[in-house]
Parts: C-alpha cells; structure tokens; sequence
C-alpha cells in the first residue's frame, strides 16, 4: 500500500519525450499488471521484454522493449537505470547495484540499445532513487575491488561523510570507519565513457537510506528493523 504522500518520481529528461512514460514508484507500488521484469539476481544479463513476461519467469537485471509494453526493475537501495531511445523509441529498465555495475549490466543493456538502431546520442537516461554517498560506507577491501575494475575509470569517494541537506531521518552511521561512496556517480561515469551526452543523463538527488519515502532502503532496515518494500521503476512506450 503507498504511503500517505509518498511521490511518485520522475525525471524531467524523461518526461519531455510525447511518446514515453515513466514512474519511479514508491516503496511497497507495483507496476502496471503488463509490466516485464526479470529475476534480479545482480548479473550483466539483459534481455528482451517478452522473456521477462510474466514477471521474473526468468533471471534478468536489464529488459529492453520495442514495442508498448512496459518493462521494469524493483530496487531496495540499488539504482533503478531507466533509458529511452529516441530515435527507435525503444526503452530499458535496468537494475543495476554495486556488483551489477561492476559487472556491466549497463554496458550490455547500451550495446542491445545500440544493436537495435540506437545511437550513443539517441538515449536519453534517468538515474532513480538510490542509496547516496551520504549514506553509503564501503570498507577498503571493497574499494579496492572497484578501483581494480577495468570498467572503471575515476570512481568517486568520500573520507568524511558527505551531509545531505534533503535527509528527512538521521543519515547512515559510519560502522567500519570506511570511505562514503557515490554509486550514483559511478552509473554516470559508465554512461558517459559509453558516449552519452551528459546532458542527457539525469540522476534523481534521492537517497533511499535518509531522504525517500519510509521502507526504501535495504540497507537501513539491517540496522534498525523497520521494515522496507521493494521499489519498482518502470518504462513505456506509449501506444
């Protein structure tokens, strides 16, 4: 059930087009009943909307559709990756956390959008709520797995813990004295290296530890037990 004034979010990069629709829902609201979506199991493996339906009938983090069907990702603290062809008006929901990303998730879902007629200035991309540097600790074991990626190129950390002037609840505590991660940044970083115009990737300034609706983080309830809800984030094509 949604929350009393929980948003439904939306990036204003993808609400421009007149043929797409978009939502990145809150905590706890499923997506349209035709909605496609995979098995999320942090893979690179991207597929097209008609293996991903019915809903996780198959392991999927990305799903691309060509057609009106929306496709979607469910989240807890990872980033929901929503990306629109302009030019084939074809779109892609990728779910695309810490070991997702480092796998290439978003490079395999791109090189499909590319395959399909697509150019690297034809997507245009959002970057839904997520958990933020503010909130995100990674011991230097973990960092040092990133930084040793070779899809990686200038991953962006923090030594002392970024304050987020939108937190509606006390931000993460530091509990390993580790580094504060940008994950987002990271996905952009990605996407630029791929050729797509930083002007036409937009990232939603929404942490889901601190300053999303209640229920929006993973992360958060192993610490405090309050309880949280998968969020779907999903994308069409209209008719």
């Amino acid at each position: 059930m949604m929350q009393k004034g929980s948003p439904v979010r939306k990036s204003d990069l993808l609400a421009s087009p007149g043929w797409l629709e978009h939502a990145f829902l809150p905590a706890g609201v499923l997506p349209p009943e035709e909605t496609a979506c995979g098995h999320q199991r942090h893979s690179a493996t991207v597929v097209m909307s008609e293996a991903a339906f019915p809903r996780k009938q198959c392991e999927a983090d990305g799903v691309i559709a060509i057609d009106s069907r929306p496709v979607a990702v469910y989240t807890a603290d990872c980033l929901p990756v929503l990306i629109a062809d302009t030019r084939q008006h074809h779109v892609a929901a990728v779910h695309a956390g810490l070991k997702g990303t480092l796998a290439g998730v978003l490079q395999q879902a791109v090189a499909k959008l590319l395959d399909s007629g697509a150019t690297p200035q034809s997507l245009v991309v959002a970057i839904g709520p997520a958990i933020a540097p503010c909130c995100y600790e990674l011991g230097e074991d973990m960092l040092g797995k990133i930084t040793g990626n070779p899809l990686v190129s200038a991953p962006r950390w923090f030594s002392a813990q970024p304050h987020n002037e939108r937190a509606v609840r006390p931000q993460a505590q530091a509990t390993q004295h580790g580094s504060w991660f940008d994950l987002p940044e990271l996905a952009r970083q990605m996407l630029l290296a791929m050729d797509i115009p930083a002007a036409q990737i937009d990232v939603l300034p929404v942490c889901t530890w601190c300053s999303a609706e209640p229920q929006s983080s993973y992360r958060r309830n192993s610490h405090f037990s309050d309880g949280y809800a998968l969020r779907y984030s999903w994308i069409q094509r209209r008719e």
